[in-house]
Protein backbone atom coordinates (compact mmCIF):
# COMPACT_ATOMS: atom_id res chain seq x y z
CA UNK A 1 0.00 0.00 0.00
CA UNK A 2 1.15 3.59 -0.62
CA UNK A 3 2.39 5.81 2.64
CA UNK A 4 -0.07 7.00 4.16
CA UNK A 5 -0.75 10.89 3.01
CA UNK A 6 -2.36 12.26 6.31
CA UNK A 7 -6.01 13.70 6.33
CA UNK A 8 -5.38 16.39 3.31
CA UNK A 9 -7.94 15.55 0.78
CA UNK A 10 -6.22 14.83 -2.83
CA UNK A 11 -7.56 18.21 -4.21
CA UNK A 12 -5.44 20.27 -1.15
CA UNK A 13 -2.46 17.54 -1.80
CA UNK A 14 -0.73 20.22 -4.20
CA UNK A 15 -1.36 23.15 -2.78
CA UNK A 16 0.22 21.40 0.64
CA UNK A 17 3.28 20.23 -1.17
CA UNK A 18 3.70 24.20 -2.32
CA UNK A 19 2.97 25.06 1.02
CA UNK A 20 5.14 23.06 2.60
CA UNK A 21 8.54 24.41 -0.21
CA UNK A 22 7.09 27.85 -0.32
CA UNK A 23 7.36 29.38 2.76
CA UNK A 24 3.90 28.00 4.94
CA UNK A 25 6.78 25.87 6.94
CA UNK A 26 10.39 27.65 6.34
CA UNK A 27 12.42 24.91 8.26
CA UNK A 28 10.18 22.24 6.98
CA UNK A 29 10.78 23.92 3.24
CA UNK A 30 14.35 23.95 3.68
CA UNK A 31 15.15 20.00 4.88
CA UNK A 32 12.55 19.36 1.48
CA UNK A 33 15.35 21.03 -0.55
CA UNK A 34 18.04 19.45 1.33
CA UNK A 35 16.45 16.31 0.52
CA UNK A 36 16.06 17.15 -2.96
CA UNK A 37 19.96 17.97 -3.27
CA UNK A 38 21.09 14.79 -1.42
CA UNK A 39 18.58 12.16 -1.75
CA UNK A 40 20.92 9.30 -0.84
CA UNK A 41 21.67 11.09 2.42
CA UNK A 42 18.25 11.52 4.50
CA UNK A 43 19.57 10.68 7.99
CA UNK A 44 19.13 14.80 8.38
CA UNK A 45 16.17 14.67 7.74
CA UNK A 46 12.89 14.75 9.41
CA UNK A 47 10.19 11.88 8.96
CA UNK A 48 7.28 15.00 8.14
CA UNK A 49 10.29 16.39 5.47
CA UNK A 50 10.36 12.95 4.18
CA UNK A 51 7.03 12.36 3.88
CA UNK A 52 6.03 15.69 2.37
CA UNK A 53 9.14 14.87 -0.48
CA UNK A 54 7.17 11.61 -1.12
CA UNK A 55 4.02 13.61 -1.27
CA UNK A 56 5.55 16.21 -4.40
CA UNK A 57 7.07 13.35 -5.73
CA UNK A 58 3.79 11.61 -5.93
CA UNK A 59 2.14 15.11 -7.08
CA UNK A 60 5.22 15.39 -9.95
CA UNK A 61 5.01 11.89 -11.10
CA UNK A 62 1.09 12.53 -11.78
CA UNK A 63 1.42 15.08 -13.67
CA UNK A 64 4.23 13.59 -16.11
CA UNK A 65 2.17 10.36 -16.65
CA UNK A 66 -1.06 9.19 -18.50
CA UNK A 67 -3.61 6.57 -17.93
CA UNK A 68 -3.64 3.51 -19.83
CA UNK A 69 -6.25 1.74 -18.06
CA UNK A 70 -8.65 2.32 -15.76
CA UNK A 71 -10.83 -0.19 -14.59
CA UNK A 72 -14.07 0.03 -12.59
CA UNK A 73 -15.07 -1.19 -9.03
CA UNK A 74 -16.38 -4.35 -9.54
CA UNK A 75 -17.06 -7.58 -7.54
CA UNK A 76 -16.84 -5.66 -4.14
CA UNK A 77 -13.30 -4.32 -5.56
CA UNK A 78 -12.42 -0.79 -5.76
CA UNK A 79 -11.43 0.76 -9.65
CA UNK A 80 -8.00 0.44 -10.12
CA UNK A 81 -5.70 2.82 -12.61
CA UNK A 82 -2.49 1.61 -14.32
CA UNK A 83 -0.76 4.89 -15.48
CA UNK A 84 2.45 5.01 -17.70
CA UNK A 85 5.55 6.87 -16.91
CA UNK A 86 7.74 8.72 -18.81
CA UNK A 87 10.73 6.07 -18.39
CA UNK A 88 8.67 3.37 -19.50
CA UNK A 89 7.41 2.57 -16.23
CA UNK A 90 3.73 1.45 -15.05
CA UNK A 91 2.15 1.91 -11.81
CA UNK A 92 -0.81 1.13 -10.22
CA UNK A 93 -3.16 3.09 -8.28
CA UNK A 94 -6.60 2.33 -6.16
CA UNK A 95 -9.69 4.25 -6.07
CA UNK A 96 -7.80 7.41 -7.60
CA UNK A 97 -5.53 7.66 -5.39
CA UNK A 98 -3.41 10.11 -6.16
CA UNK A 99 -0.94 10.24 -3.42
CA UNK A 100 1.32 6.98 -4.09
CA UNK A 101 1.00 3.97 -6.12
CA UNK A 102 0.88 0.10 -5.24
CA UNK A 103 3.22 -1.27 -7.32
CA UNK A 104 5.87 0.52 -10.29
CA UNK A 105 7.58 -1.20 -12.70
CA UNK A 106 9.81 -0.08 -15.23
CA UNK A 107 9.94 -1.71 -18.77
CA UNK A 108 12.95 -1.70 -21.33
CA UNK A 109 13.13 0.35 -23.80
CA UNK A 110 10.94 3.16 -25.46
CA UNK A 111 6.99 2.33 -24.93
CA UNK A 112 4.93 1.02 -28.13
CA UNK A 113 3.09 3.96 -30.10
CA UNK A 114 -0.30 2.08 -28.91
CA UNK A 115 0.20 2.77 -25.93
CA UNK A 116 -0.03 6.63 -25.95
CA UNK A 117 -2.84 6.52 -28.98
CA UNK A 118 -4.84 9.42 -28.11
CA UNK A 119 -7.98 7.58 -29.75
CA UNK A 120 -8.64 4.61 -27.49
CA UNK A 121 -10.38 5.13 -24.61
CA UNK A 122 -8.96 3.99 -21.34
CA UNK A 123 -11.83 3.48 -19.12
CA UNK A 124 -12.61 -0.13 -18.91
CA UNK A 125 -15.36 -2.28 -16.86
CA UNK A 126 -12.85 -5.74 -17.10
CA UNK A 127 -9.19 -6.27 -17.96
CA UNK A 128 -9.79 -7.65 -21.01
CA UNK A 129 -11.62 -4.21 -22.56
CA UNK A 130 -8.30 -2.56 -21.40
CA UNK A 131 -5.96 -1.49 -24.56
CA UNK A 132 -2.70 -3.12 -25.17
CA UNK A 133 0.79 -1.75 -24.20
CA UNK A 134 3.37 -4.58 -24.21
CA UNK A 135 6.03 -5.17 -21.30
CA UNK A 136 8.71 -6.85 -23.51
CA UNK A 137 10.93 -7.48 -20.08
CA UNK A 138 11.16 -5.35 -17.06
CA UNK A 139 14.32 -4.38 -15.10
CA UNK A 140 13.18 -5.96 -11.88
CA UNK A 141 13.82 -2.82 -9.81
CA UNK A 142 12.11 -2.51 -6.64
CA UNK A 143 10.17 1.05 -5.93
CA UNK A 144 9.40 0.15 -1.94
CA UNK A 145 12.35 -0.38 1.08
CA UNK A 146 9.84 -2.93 2.48
CA UNK A 147 10.25 -4.97 -0.99
CA UNK A 148 13.87 -4.46 -1.29
CA UNK A 149 14.20 -6.19 2.24
CA UNK A 150 12.18 -9.15 1.04
CA UNK A 151 13.98 -9.16 -2.39
CA UNK A 152 17.51 -9.59 -0.18
CA UNK A 153 16.49 -12.54 1.87
CA UNK A 154 15.14 -14.15 -1.25
CA UNK A 155 18.47 -13.31 -3.18
CA UNK A 156 20.75 -14.39 -0.87
CA UNK A 157 18.82 -18.31 -0.98
CA UNK A 158 19.66 -18.05 -4.62
CA UNK A 159 23.33 -16.81 -4.47
CA UNK A 160 23.94 -19.39 -1.72
CA UNK A 161 23.58 -22.40 -4.05
CA UNK A 162 23.71 -21.77 -7.43
CA UNK A 163 21.68 -25.69 -7.92
CA UNK A 164 19.17 -24.96 -5.27
CA UNK A 165 15.29 -24.80 -5.83
CA UNK A 166 13.82 -22.65 -3.41
CA UNK A 167 10.42 -22.43 -2.96
CA UNK A 168 8.51 -19.28 -2.37
CA UNK A 169 4.94 -18.03 -1.60
CA UNK A 170 3.44 -14.91 -2.02
CA UNK A 171 0.38 -14.23 -0.07
CA UNK A 172 -0.64 -10.58 -2.14
CA UNK A 173 0.58 -10.60 -5.44
CA UNK A 174 -0.71 -7.19 -6.23
CA UNK A 175 0.83 -5.95 -9.97
CA UNK A 176 4.25 -8.35 -9.19
CA UNK A 177 6.86 -5.94 -8.58
CA UNK A 178 8.39 -8.47 -6.09
CA UNK A 179 7.41 -11.39 -7.75
CA UNK A 180 9.19 -10.49 -10.98
CA UNK A 181 11.94 -9.31 -9.26
CA UNK A 182 12.97 -12.54 -7.90
CA UNK A 183 11.59 -14.48 -10.58
CA UNK A 184 14.17 -12.68 -13.03
CA UNK A 185 16.91 -13.03 -10.21
CA UNK A 186 16.78 -16.66 -9.86
CA UNK A 187 16.19 -19.46 -12.50
CA UNK A 188 15.65 -22.47 -9.94
CA UNK A 189 13.33 -20.29 -8.10
CA UNK A 190 9.73 -21.53 -7.70
CA UNK A 191 7.61 -18.68 -7.14
CA UNK A 192 3.26 -19.33 -5.91
CA UNK A 193 1.59 -16.45 -5.38
CA UNK A 194 -2.18 -15.57 -3.97
CA UNK A 195 -4.12 -12.75 -4.58
CA UNK A 196 -7.33 -11.87 -3.83
CA UNK A 197 -8.52 -9.68 -6.27
CA UNK A 198 -8.21 -11.60 -9.88
CA UNK A 199 -8.15 -8.67 -11.68
CA UNK A 200 -4.32 -7.54 -10.77
CA UNK A 201 -2.76 -11.22 -11.79
CA UNK A 202 -4.28 -10.38 -14.73
CA UNK A 203 -2.82 -6.33 -15.30
CA UNK A 204 0.30 -7.87 -14.01
CA UNK A 205 1.02 -9.94 -17.14
CA UNK A 206 -0.60 -7.68 -19.35
CA UNK A 207 1.00 -4.24 -18.59
CA UNK A 208 3.75 -5.43 -15.66
CA UNK A 209 5.66 -8.41 -17.53
CA UNK A 210 5.13 -10.62 -14.84
CA UNK A 211 6.83 -13.76 -16.07
CA UNK A 212 4.75 -17.14 -16.91
CA UNK A 213 6.83 -19.31 -14.28
CA UNK A 214 4.97 -17.20 -11.54
CA UNK A 215 2.03 -19.50 -10.20
CA UNK A 216 -0.92 -17.37 -9.38
CA UNK A 217 -4.02 -18.75 -7.24
CA UNK A 218 -6.63 -16.01 -7.33
CA UNK A 219 -8.16 -16.66 -3.80
CA UNK A 220 -8.02 -15.65 -0.18
CA UNK A 221 -5.04 -16.24 1.72
CA UNK A 222 -6.11 -18.23 4.74
CA UNK A 223 -8.14 -20.68 2.30
CA UNK A 224 -5.25 -21.04 0.63
CA UNK A 225 -2.59 -21.56 3.98
CA UNK A 226 -5.36 -24.10 5.06
CA UNK A 227 -5.06 -26.22 2.36
CA UNK A 228 -1.25 -26.35 2.32
CA UNK A 229 -1.24 -27.35 5.76
CA UNK A 230 -3.57 -29.84 5.26
CA UNK A 231 -1.33 -31.24 2.35
CA UNK A 232 1.81 -31.01 4.44
CA UNK A 233 0.13 -32.85 7.05
CA UNK A 234 -1.68 -35.42 5.34
CA UNK A 235 1.44 -36.82 3.53
CA UNK A 236 4.84 -36.91 6.17
CA UNK A 237 6.94 -38.59 3.75
CA UNK A 238 7.27 -35.72 1.41
CA UNK A 239 5.86 -32.96 3.76
CA UNK A 240 9.54 -30.85 3.19
CA UNK A 241 9.13 -30.99 -0.68
CA UNK A 242 5.98 -29.16 -0.28
CA UNK A 243 6.77 -27.14 2.69
CA UNK A 244 8.71 -23.15 1.54
CA UNK A 245 11.79 -21.53 1.86
CA UNK A 246 10.45 -17.94 2.48
CA UNK A 247 6.54 -16.78 2.91
CA UNK A 248 5.71 -13.44 2.49
CA UNK A 249 2.97 -12.24 3.69
CA UNK A 250 1.19 -8.92 2.37
CA UNK A 251 -2.34 -8.49 2.37
CA UNK A 252 -4.02 -5.24 2.97
CA UNK A 253 -7.81 -4.06 3.01
CA UNK A 254 -8.39 -0.53 3.70
CA UNK A 255 -5.01 1.86 4.21
CA UNK A 256 -3.05 0.18 6.87
CA UNK A 257 -5.58 -2.14 8.11
CA UNK A 258 -4.69 -5.89 7.75
CA UNK A 259 -7.73 -8.02 7.68
CA UNK A 260 -8.18 -10.07 10.51
CA UNK A 261 -8.02 -13.61 9.75
CA UNK A 262 -4.77 -12.46 7.68
CA UNK A 263 -3.48 -12.12 11.29
CA UNK A 264 -5.31 -14.90 13.07
CA UNK A 265 -3.74 -17.78 15.20
CA UNK A 266 -4.88 -20.43 12.45
CA UNK A 267 -3.28 -18.07 9.95
CA UNK A 268 -0.14 -17.93 11.88
CA UNK A 269 -0.10 -21.67 12.74
CA UNK A 270 -0.71 -22.86 8.64
CA UNK A 271 2.00 -20.43 8.19
CA UNK A 272 4.55 -22.41 10.63
CA UNK A 273 2.94 -25.98 9.49
CA UNK A 274 4.22 -25.11 5.96
CA UNK A 275 7.31 -22.91 6.36
CA UNK A 276 10.88 -25.48 5.95
CA UNK A 277 13.48 -25.66 8.59
CA UNK A 278 16.01 -22.84 7.96
CA UNK A 279 13.17 -20.68 6.27
CA UNK A 280 11.18 -17.63 6.83
CA UNK A 281 8.05 -16.11 7.53
CA UNK A 282 7.58 -12.38 6.54
CA UNK A 283 4.43 -10.16 6.73
CA UNK A 284 4.56 -6.56 6.17
CA UNK A 285 2.33 -4.48 8.59
CA UNK A 286 1.84 -0.92 9.19
CA UNK A 287 2.98 0.02 12.96
CA UNK A 288 0.39 3.29 12.62
CA UNK A 289 -1.98 4.83 10.25
CA UNK A 290 -3.31 8.11 10.86
CA UNK A 291 -6.60 7.98 9.36
CA UNK A 292 -7.06 4.29 11.28
CA UNK A 293 -5.65 4.68 14.82
CA UNK A 294 -6.69 1.05 15.55
CA UNK A 295 -3.84 -0.07 13.42
CA UNK A 296 -0.85 0.77 16.11
CA UNK A 297 -3.09 -1.86 18.51
CA UNK A 298 -3.28 -4.19 15.74
CA UNK A 299 0.38 -4.52 15.00
CA UNK A 300 1.40 -5.18 18.87
CA UNK A 301 -1.31 -7.32 19.01
CA UNK A 302 -0.15 -9.30 15.83
CA UNK A 303 3.79 -9.16 17.14
CA UNK A 304 2.35 -10.75 20.02
CA UNK A 305 0.62 -14.19 18.07
CA UNK A 306 3.63 -14.46 15.85
CA UNK A 307 5.96 -14.54 19.08
CA UNK A 308 3.59 -17.35 20.86
CA UNK A 309 3.43 -19.18 18.00
CA UNK A 310 6.81 -19.33 16.86
CA UNK A 311 7.94 -19.75 20.52
CA UNK A 312 10.02 -22.61 19.52
CA UNK A 313 13.66 -23.76 20.55
CA UNK A 314 15.72 -21.28 18.49
CA UNK A 315 13.04 -19.46 16.94
CA UNK A 316 13.64 -16.18 16.32
CA UNK A 317 10.64 -13.41 15.91
CA UNK A 318 11.46 -9.64 15.37
CA UNK A 319 10.29 -6.49 13.79
CA UNK A 320 11.67 -4.25 12.07
CA UNK A 321 10.86 -0.65 10.70
CA UNK A 322 11.53 0.53 7.09
CA UNK A 323 12.00 3.71 5.04
CA UNK A 324 12.52 6.56 7.05
CA UNK A 325 9.58 8.40 8.11
CA UNK A 326 7.67 5.22 7.30
CA UNK A 327 4.87 3.40 8.25
CA UNK A 328 5.86 -0.06 6.82
CA UNK A 329 7.02 -2.57 9.53
CA UNK A 330 7.96 -6.40 9.06
CA UNK A 331 7.73 -8.95 11.39
CA UNK A 332 10.42 -11.51 10.32
CA UNK A 333 10.28 -15.27 11.40
CA UNK A 334 13.52 -17.14 11.37
CA UNK A 335 13.28 -20.98 11.85
CA UNK A 336 15.98 -23.41 13.31
CA UNK A 337 17.86 -25.15 10.92
CA UNK A 338 16.36 -28.70 12.39
CA UNK A 339 12.71 -28.78 11.84
CA UNK A 340 10.09 -26.00 11.54
CA UNK A 341 7.50 -28.41 14.14
CA UNK A 342 10.22 -28.26 17.05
Amino acid sequence: PPPSSGPASPAMKPLLCLSLLCGGAPALGAQLRAARQAPEEPDGISPDAQRALQRVAAVEDLRTSSVLCRVGASGGFGSVTVRLHSDNSRSVAFNGDVSGYETKVRCHGEPDPQCTNATISRDAGSVEECPACPCEEADGGLSGPYSREVAAEIDSRCSQDASASPRVLLLGLGCGELATHVARRCEGLQVDAVELDGRLPALARQYFGLPDRVQVTVSDALLVVLAAQQDVERDQLLADGKKYDVIFVDCFSDGGETPEHCRSPPFLQALHAIVRGGGKVIQHLWHTDPQHPQVAGQFEGTFGLYRKEFSCHDCKVETRAVGLGSVDSLVLVSMPAAASQA
